[in-house]
């Protein structure tokens, strides 16, 4: 029997299951909400006009805010005057955060109850936000594919499945459930007519610009945190908007100091990107210099 070619038998596959509902997603009711991608191997840089400025009337969580990105974003949040809630791990706020003088609030995003606790906590007090900054994040364990040396980069044991559970843990489902949580507690406020969640990701997630390999672990987890974040600018639709945001490579204790820009510099550039961010734009994918990144 002559076989169909690639493309005409998935074609037919499609219809197939189109007509008989099976494998089919969403509604053919559904609008599609708007999205830029930009096209591979390009890095164009976006307007970044302010649309809804920063300031007194903004009530931002910080998720993950107690150093490097997180406390440089609580930093300049409290310079802007806003009203900064940032989250820790650990038993007491460190001396940096409490410094600031910003509220802060126990949460370990790779506890399901410590995030609902938290969530609770702010519920019970009334609070009510207009911006969370998802910056909780880890690196992991720097496995590859089989233990030998691949593509310049040094031998080391190779990745493992506890490996890609932790990082997708904490940069996936920590993300998710921390939306799932706090969502509720998103409300426009004065100028900010939109509320926002801006999730940080990183360029290494984007499949076009894997260029290198290996990085396992932390590719796939990134990746998966894109994917999430889209769901999420859908599924929110009227309630909150939805960015992705990329801060460069850091001087930061996740790159042993080792990065190409300071943390204050990664944090200016991101929050032009939020500040950017209104009702009509679409969902992106964008760096701390507004360039917009390839899926």
């Amino acid at each position: 029997m002559r076989l169909l070619p690639t493309i005409t038998r998935s074609l037919l596959f499609a219809a197939r299951a189109s007509s008989a509902g099976v494998g089919i997603v969403g509604s053919a009711n559904a609008v599609k909400k708007p999205s830029f991608s930009a096209p591979p191997g390009t890095a164009e840089v976006e307007d970044q006009t302010p649309l809804a400025p920063l300031g007194p009337h903004c009530n931002v969580l910080v998720v993950g805010g107690t150093r490097g990105i997180g406390l440089e974003f609580c930093r300049q949040l409290t310079d802007k005057k806003c009203n900064v809630i940032a989250t820790h791990r650990e038993a007491e706020p460190p001396p940096a955060l409490a410094s600031l003088g910003a509220k802060t609030l126990r949460m370990d995003v790779a506890d399901e109850a410590s995030i609902a606790a938290a969530a609770a906590s702010l519920r019970s007090d009334g609070v009510s936000l207009t911006h969370i900054v998802h910056n909780a994040g880890i690196y992991g364990p720097k496995g590859t594919l089989d233990g030998r040396e691949r593509q310049g980069r040094a031998a080391a044991p190779p990745v493992t499945k506890e490996h890609m559970l932790e990082a997708f843990e904490i940069n996936a489902i920590g993300p998710l459930l921390v939306a799932q949580n706090f969502a509720p507690l998103l409300a426009p406020s004065g100028a900010q007519t939109m509320p926002v969640l801006a999730i940080l990701t990183s360029k290494v997630g984007s499949i076009d610009d894997n260029g290198s390999g290996g990085a396992y672990a932390y590719r796939t987890s990134k990746a998966a945190v894109n994917q999430i974040a889209k769901s999420l600018y859908i599924d929110l639709e009227e309630q909150a908007t939805v960015v992705l945001l990329h801060p460069g490579f850091v001087q930061t204790d996740m790159t042993n100091g080792a990065g190409l820009i300071t943390a204050d510099v990664s944090v200016a550039g991101l929050l032009k990107a939020i500040e950017a961010t209104g009702p009509e734009t679409p969902f992106r994918f964008v760096d701390f210099a507004g360039k917009r990144i390839p899926w």
